[in-house]
């Protein structure tokens, strides 16, 4: 993949336009200038040459940050293993996270040896080539949404090249940062409309070029020489297409990052399910939605989790996601009892209409506890004392889907402190299900009530911001020893049909994209 052809160089001494060569996997670039001088040129003849010599045998995943909007249309190439704009803010920390992974099997490969030595060798494990690509390194500087990056950024740029990673920024200038940044870049490139920096990039006097785009100044042999940049293909927009159809018939390594494209449905599933992706799933497992990060299917252990929460904003998806868990709890256990527990606002009452067979709709607590006691699953209480004439029946499994919002209120603290609770610690025995759909702030500060809850929780979703709910929240539900901090850092904004899946018992956390039905 060395000697890559992007441009010809005047070289005034010997009095010839000699091409001007790089090596992808040996040397960080930056090139410079202002709107139109040709920097995403750059990038796009720089990709070009790259799948020329492409080598089915090597690993090698380009990732781009595609902040000048740009690039889309070249990220059907083969190697590129992603293309994002800022649109999401999820897609670019998926990115970084990628990298870092990528280079720390790199340098498990290495083992201390130069990585061009062993990646060009005939090693059967070799270390893959990465490259990170930011085009308008200035407006992803400046997002305050990835300054938590920008230390990362720094260390790639000083250690990267050793492990494997190879950077190719553009930028308008060496404001907001990006001065700090140079030093780790060995190939520089200076085009139109950077003409009094010159100094800054190349630490010497340069003069202007001839005002042309894709014209601008390098250093070759160690002085400055004006260079006018190749372009990627004489026709783009009927070349393209033809060499991308030309690439699909040579096999590579590279892994693919697939972004979300909208509403994630069963119909699309498959289309953005990882292609890594072997496993099976258990069909009494209800699948959710796919990671948002490896794009793997995230399922409810439904022999194992008897009591789910779901937290969340209004209107961010909770009827969406308990509406998934249903039907798929029918479509496995058709003779399932149903006992929905709603209250006024009747948020319910759609979800029971829909599929009325088997199930019971109630709305007030004393029509709950009198049918708990009645149907033999929990004897009541009237008064402090406990209704000697109950009596225990065998019931068929039963899902108890819980958002009448009086529970989490002073009269409903005995069904969450002792009734529910005791119930779900002999669930699995007796095949009882809970979901409490709409968990609230529990009133009166009652702590006793929310432990007992929280402790009965298996699993629990979020359909909110996680770093601004666990500050508000806390301790006061099940996400409270997660540290806001950390969880900002580690996750974006939530958009509509994104959200958390949280695994208590095994303290694993996925942010997921759920499934629209």
């Amino acid at each position: 993949m060395n000697d890559l052809a992007i441009g010809i160089y005047d070289d005034l001494d010997n009095q010839t336009q000699p091409v001007m060569y790089v090596d992808a996997a040996a040397n960080n670039m930056i090139v410079f200038g202002g709107h139109m001088s040709g920097k995403t040129t750059f990038i796009k003849t720089l990709l070009v040459r790259m799948h020329e010599k492409i080598d089915p045998e090597r690993e090698r995943d380009i990732y781009i940050l595609d902040f000048g909007g740009n690039l889309g249309q070249y990220k059907e190439l083969s190697c590129i293993s992603a293309c994002f704009d800022n649109s999401n803010e999820e897609n670019i920390r998926r990115v970084f996270r990628m990298v870092e992974d990528k280079l720390e099997k790199n340098i498990k490969l290495l083992n201390s040896r130069q990585f061009l030595d062993v990646y060009y060798s005939n090693e059967k494990e070799r270390p893959a080539h990465l490259m990170l690509i930011i085009d308008n390194l200035n407006s992803f500087l400046a997002d305050e949404r990835y300054e938590s990056y920008h230390d990362t950024l720094t260390k790639l740029c000083r250690e990267g090249l050793s492990k494997g990673l190879s950077l190719v920024f553009t930028a308008t200038d060496l404001s907001g940062g990006v001065g700090r940044l140079i030093g780790s870049f060995d190939r520089r490139f200076a085009l139109e409309g950077s003409a009094d920096k010159y100094v800054d990039i190349f630490g010497q006097r340069v003069s202007a070029p001839m005002s042309c785009s894709g014209r601008g100044v390098t250093v070759a042999g160690g002085k400055p020489r004006e260079i006018q940049l190749f372009l990627p293909f004489r026709d783009e927009q009927r070349d393209l297409p033809m060499f991308c159809e030309y690439l699909k018939g040579i096999p590579t390594k590279t892994d693919k990052l697939t972004a979300f494209d909208g509403d994630l449905t069963e119909d699309n599933f498959f289309e953005f399910l990882s292609g890594s992706f072997d496993g099976e799933v258990d069909p009494d497992c209800p699948v959710v939605g796919l990671d948002y990060y490896d794009h793997s299917p995230v399922s409810v252990n439904m022999h194992e989790a008897h009591a789910i929460a779901i937290y969340g904003k209004k209107k961010f998806g909770k009827t969406n996601l308990l509406r998934l868990l249903l039907r798929s709890v029918r479509r496995s256990h058709p003779d399932y009892r149903f006992v929905y527990f709603d209250d006024g606002r009747c948020a319910l009452r759609e979800l029971y209409d829909e599929n009325p067979r088997n199930c019971t709709y109630l709305t007030s607590l004393e029509d709950m506890i009198d049918f708990l006691d009645r149907e033999g699953y929990a004897a009541k209480m009237d008064r402090g004392v406990i209704n000697k004439d109950f009596v225990e029946k065998t019931n068929p499994g039963t899902l108890f889907i819980l958002q009448n919002k009086m529970l989490f209120q002073a009269n409903g603290a005995q069904l969450l402190k002792n009734v529910f609770p005791k119930m779900t610690a002999a669930a699995e025995e007796k095949n009882y299900w809970f979901i409490y759909s709409d968990v609230r702030k529990i009133g009166n500060n009652d702590r006793d009530t929310e432990s007992s809850l929280n402790n009965s929780i298996a699993v629990a979703f979020l359909l909110d911001n996680i770093a601004e709910f666990v500050s508000d929240r806390g301790s006061r539900s099940v996400f409270g020893e997660m540290d806001p901090k950390e969880l900002k850092n580690e996750y974006a904004r939530c958009e509509l049909g994104d959200g958390y899946y949280f695994d208590i018992e095994s303290d694993e956390l996925h942010k997921i994209k759920i499934i629209k039905v």
